[in-house]
């Protein structure tokens, strides 16, 4: 068993602890890339779908948090992060956590196929909206986490979308992901005090807000600015008062318009869509069946 028989090549394994590369995705050969987000406006983010064979993976510490999403059947996995060793069985869908400026080593039972999101540091202290010096994110060495998982595959979806062009719908997205490392992965060390619910005011102008600007992108940090917080401080306000992330929140109300707007008027779906501030029908069509359980169309003709 894999478990059993863990020998690290201690050469190796010096040489990655030397080592450093800006992009995670600069360490694994080209051949292994199915795709990845390289050449689009996504600042401080990166997506990569790797498959290759089940080889020992040394890999040096790099200049961004990395997210690594299992794509295909499970598969033993024996993983060192820095000092921190884990073996584990690695299930579809589960999600690792490596920190940036950590060396790594990866052997697996099975072939890759992994879906990789990687986030540079800035982004946490973009959202924290405070001096924190010792702003880190701790080891996950493979857990179930929906959410990330479901951001993750947001984005894959964008890499075939007219979306993936635009820099404000990554942003967007990347405000997300990191509220929830830091709200969930945060080092115990770096931790801040506990957030309260958003007053109702806070609450009442931010849905106020959104619902005037559907048409437009809405950030998490443009949200945060009406309500006067920090990203990070408003998107774990908003969590205590509605249970949803700010990306939720939004995509809620627009769902609740967009319902409004096929039953009480006979609006053409790809003019509700714009309308709505998405960049195509097709992506429109995916939120509003995964959200009702129906198409725009089906929704129309029910009613």
């Amino acid at each position: 068993m894999l478990a059993q028989s863990i020998d690290v090549d201690s050469r190796r394994w010096r040489a990655a602890e030397q080592g450093y590369v800006a992009e995670p995705l600069d360490a694994v050969p080209p051949e292994q890339i199915l795709c990845s987000s390289k050449g689009l406006p996504w600042h401080g983010l990166s997506l990569w779908h790797q498959r290759a064979d089940a080889e020992d993976l040394y890999i040096p510490a790099a200049g961004k948090h990395c997210i690594i999403v299992r794509h295909g059947q499970s598969t033993g996995l024996f993983q060192r992060h820095g000092n921190e060793s884990q073996w584990r069985q690695w299930a579809p869908g589960e999600v690792v956590i490596l920190p940036a400026h950590t060396p790594s080593f990866w052997r697996t039972e099975q072939e890759r196929d992994n879906l990789h999101l990687d986030l540079s540091p800035q982004w946490l202290q973009r959202v924290h909206g405070e001096e924190a010096p010792h702003l880190a994110l701790r080891s996950c060495f493979g857990t179930k986490d929906p959410v990330l998982q479901q951001l993750v595959q947001v984005l894959v979806l964008a890499l075939h979308d007219n979306s993936a062009l635009h820099a404000a719908f990554a942003e967007g997205l990347a405000t997300s992901v990191a509220v929830h490392l830091l709200e969930h992965y945060r080092a115990p060390q770096s931790r801040s005090e506990r957030s309260t619910p958003l007053s109702a005011w806070q609450l009442r102008h931010v849905e106020n807000f959104v619902k005037d600007n559907l048409d437009q992108p809405l950030a998490a940090a443009t949200l945060a600015h009406e309500a006067r917080l920090s990203v990070f401080h408003f998107s774990r306000c908003l969590k205590l008062s509605s249970g949803l992330t700010p990306h939720q929140f939004v995509l809620r109300i627009r769902m609740e318009r967009a319902r409004t707007w096929l039953l009480d008027t006979r609006r053409p779906v790809s003019e509700i869509a714009r309308a709505l501030g998405f960049s195509s029908l097709s992506y429109f069509s995916q939120a509003f069946s995964k959200h009702w359980g129906v198409t725009p169309l089906q929704m129309r003709q029910r009613f």
